[in-house]
């Protein structure tokens, strides 16, 4: 029997075509977490970092928890939503 196709969402492929996007789907999958806080994990500039979370939440891949003032900018939280986690 041949094996059944597998249907690929295509909002989450274009979201994982980015090895950068993809690892900080993964930090936010384990815990709700901001760009700055993926930026100092991955030792990465946090501009660029927010980026891809901007792509991410754009792709409904994640969505905004809440924001928390930090030193005079606004620090942005994140969590995975539940259609990102869904499964066929």
């Amino acid at each position: 029997m041949p094996p059944r196709p597998v249907s690929i969402d295509q909002r989450l492929a274009k979201a994982l075509s980015s090895s950068l996007r993809a690892r900080a789907l993964t930090l936010i999958t384990e815990g709700i977490t901001s760009p700055k806080a993926i930026a100092e994990v991955l030792g990465l500039d946090v501009r660029s970092v927010a980026y891809h979370v901007r792509v991410l939440r754009e792709l409904d891949c994640i969505e905004l928890v809440e924001t928390q003032q930090r030193r005079g900018a606004l620090e942005h939280i994140y969590r995975v939503t539940e259609r990102a986690l869904e499964k066929d």
